[in-house]
């Protein structure tokens, strides 16, 4: 019988948390990341585009949580050095691989911020599905909506760029980074 993998981090590997964090993590991005760019530039204006952006509205709001907590945990697990060390030569390609995992969970925290504030800022209520509504905290105010729907649209295309940037990082490490994010030593 396989030895259970550990909850935590270990010096090779990720542990449980992490692994379902990060897989949970970019699932969820993806389908947001998918539902928000189909609503916004391949549908027409319609039913089907304002079907869409309710799921979206509504994957976002149940997202919302896991993601930061997603967020918080790596931040949490590389400031107590309990990350596993990383697979780059020290020196510009480990700064890159640092620099790109803390603005893909940069970019992540900007989405899930701005999102519910670009609907609020706009005097609208999040209503999620039909089960429930999330009044605004907050009074309309345009400019506030303007910026957070800008800081929305940048921060999609940047997350696309981001990941893009990641997989990249993955071919070029072969095997060891997937191995660590399935829980197999490297």
């Amino acid at each position: 019988m396989p030895p259970t993998l550990p909850a935590l981090d270990e010096p090779h590997r990720y542990g449980r948390l992490s692994r379902l964090a990060h897989w949970g993590g970019a699932l969820l991005t993806l389908v947001l990341l998918a539902s928000g760019l189909i609503a916004e530039d391949v549908l027409p204006h319609g039913p089907a585009r304002k079907a869409l952006w309710a799921w979206h509205l509504a994957i976002g709001v149940f997202a919302a949580v896991p993601l930061l907590a997603r967020v918080a945990w790596r931040v949490q697990a590389t400031l107590s050095g309990r990350s596993p060390q990383p697979l780059s030569p020290a020196g510009w390609q480990r700064l890159a691989e640092k620099t790109g995992h803390g603005a893909l969970l940069a970019v992540l925290a900007v989405m899930v911020v701005t999102g519910p504030l670009m609907v609020w800022s706009d005097g609208g209520v999040i209503h999620v599905l039909g089960w429930f509504a999330l009044p605004s905290p907050i009074e309309a105010n345009k400019a506030l909506h303007y910026r957070t729907g800008l800081l929305h649209q940048i921060g999609a295309k940047l997350m696309i760029a981001l990941v893009l940037v990641h997989l990249v990082g993955v071919v070029r490490h072969g095997t060891g980074s997937l191995r660590r994010m399935a829980g197999r030593c490297s």
